[in-house]
């Protein structure tokens, strides 16, 4: 009886319908697949930042920069798997890119500094850090979330009371600290990989030839945190 309604309801045989039935397991399959967090992440990702900095949504931009934050705290991992061509050096690669990047920073630095009344910042300073941003984001890889992430952090108070103008110098050493703190939890996975590898039995990967730039590949970084993700769950289990 079960053979003849399905006989009915496919009126498929043979080697057509056992295709048919593969392909409908491996969809069913992919849909019922519980999502990483890193996925989750790209998922409301996207629309990109800077899009929405374009539209001036100013909710949407508040709820996307959420999810990369664990009770107020900024998560580096993140920040870390956002889309190499959702980066800011990507961005900004054509003229016309670098003047949508420049103006979504420089605003952004400009709402910052309003609500800031023991700082100030001149319009030609935030436009000339704006750019200078943009110039050394190559170096870490940096996206625009991190800035917008640095920018919040700042108003909250993370990095002292800031006090007077503030010129370039004085900004990018603040902004240094955002960085380098980020760049110590790329460093931190990297040694979890180390670790990784070596209850692997590959004794041959030492740590010290682990890359530990800053421009790490957000791809790279993605399969290590999950791998790190599903080892931590199994555990558990």
């Amino acid at each position: 009886m079960r053979y003849g309604l399905l006989t009915r309801v496919w009126p498929i045989t043979g080697k057509d319908y056992l295709n048919f039935i593969t392909l409908k397991k491996r969809k069913m399959e992919k849909q019922v697949r519980k999502k990483q967090p890193e996925e989750l992440l790209l998922m409301t990702s996207t629309p990109p930042i800077l899009s929405l900095l374009e539209r001036r949504d100013e909710d949407s931009v508040n709820m996307a920069l959420s999810t990369f934050r664990e009770k107020g705290i900024v998560k580096y991992e993140k920040s870390l798997s956002v889309p190499m061509d959702q980066r800011i050096p990507e961005l900004a690669k054509t003229p016309q890119g670098r003047q949508k990047v420049s103006i979504a920073i420089a605003a952004s630095m400009l709402s910052a500094f309003q609500h800031i009344d023991s700082a100030r910042m001149s319009a030609a300073t935030i436009k000339e850090t704006a750019e200078g941003i943009i110039d050394s984001s190559h170096e870490d890889q940096l996206a625009i979330e991190d800035v917008l992430l640095f920018l919040k952090d700042m108003l909250m108070g993370k990095y002292g009371k800031i006090s007077g103008a503030l010129d370039m110098p004085r900004f990018f050493e603040i902004f240094e600290r955002y960085r380098e703190e980020r760049y110590q939890i790329l460093k931190k996975i990297r040694w979890e990989e180390h670790l990784t590898y070596k209850s692997m039995g590959d004794s041959n990967r030492a740590f010290d030839e682990l890359p530990l730039k800053r421009n790490d590949d957000p791809a790279t970084m993605m399969g290590l945190m999950q791998d790190m993700y599903e080892e931590k769950h199994n555990s558990q289990v």
